[in-house]
């Protein structure tokens, strides 16, 4: 995901809800069901969003406690918070969080309408759904996307050609996979697994791969061509500690042979790093006990 210069997000947020002079908001008869809908969606499909929730009202306010507003970084998405004027100040409140990146909560004074109106906005911070990222298209990347997938991780498969032979919900993107790394960057609770280590591209894809912030980063490769990979990378500059972080080859060792089974093995050795786990077998030793 790309991001926008410090101070730059907010004023983005509410020029974009204009359009030929006025404020655009949704329709007032949203149900609540509809904006946690599209907070889940965005989520779902990468994006960072923030939800405002009117906490308090006071005086003559056209809201109420509860009140619920979705901003993206491109806008609003669902719900009100009453009024244009309250969906201005919530928006703005919004793109302040995700430029902090933490909650925002902020007591609003609406003069200037013969009464006082008061609300109170609380602004909170929703980071996409944790994803896989599968990177170039084989018969390995396509059924470690699909289990993936199966485990209820978001699957993202990045191949110059796309790709048609995966299952329902897994998201395939047509492009090269070091620049949809660098457009769409990779948040700390994101895996990589970079399927291909002959590819053109693969040194490429690895340095930025590296440099990213996603907690696993992961190639195939036989412990004859792995080496090989790293040398490159080492003679062309990349840091010792960004070395330190590629697992190859990759997988846990349970003797796969399959394409099925060498996914087993990448995604089990995902979660083990995810959840900080050796990913050794949980068999007790009777003999001990």
């Amino acid at each position: 995901m790309t991001s926008e210069p410090p101070g730059m997000l907010r004023a983005n947020l509410l020029d974009r809800m204009t359009a030929h002079g006025q404020r655009r908001r949704p329709p007032d008869n949203l149900l609540p069901m509809d904006v946690y809908d599209a907070l889940a969606k965005a989520r779902g499909r990468g994006r960072r969003v923030v939800l405002v929730t009117v906490l308090a009202v006071e005086g003559d306010a056209p809201s109420h406690p509860g009140a619920k507003l979705v901003v993206g970084e491109q806008g609003v998405l669902a719900g009100t918070l009453g009024c244009s004027e309250f969906d201005t100040a919530g928006v703005a409140l919004a793109g302040e969080a995700l430029e902090a990146g933490e909650p925002q909560r902020r007591r609003e004074d609406f003069g200037g309408h013969g009464a006082e109106r008061v609300i109170e906005l609380f602004a909170e911070v929703h980071e996409p759904e944790p994803a896989v990222l599968v990177l170039g298209a084989n018969p390995v990347a396509r059924a470690v996307a699909d289990l993936s997938r199966s485990v209820g991780r978001r699957v993202v498969l990045v191949a110059h050609g796309g790709d048609v032979a995966v299952g329902a919900g897994v998201e395939v993107r047509a492009d090269d996979p070091a620049r949809y790394l660098l457009a769409a960057a990779p948040g700390p609770h994101d895996a990589i697994v970079v399927s291909d280590h002959d590819a053109p591209w693969v040194d490429e894809l690895l340095r930025v791969a590296l440099a990213s912030d996603a907690f696993y980063v992961g190639m195939l490769g036989s412990r004859r061509h792995a080496p090989m990979a790293v040398r490159r990378l080492r003679d062309s500059g990349v840091p010792e500690p960004h070395l330190a972080r590629l697992r190859s080859p990759v997988g846990l060792d349970i003797g796969s042979r399959t394409a099925e089974e060498i996914a087993l093995s990448i995604v089990a050795e995902i979660v083990a790093v995810e959840r900080d786990r050796p990913g050794g077998s949980m068999r007790l030793d009777w003999n001990a006990t």
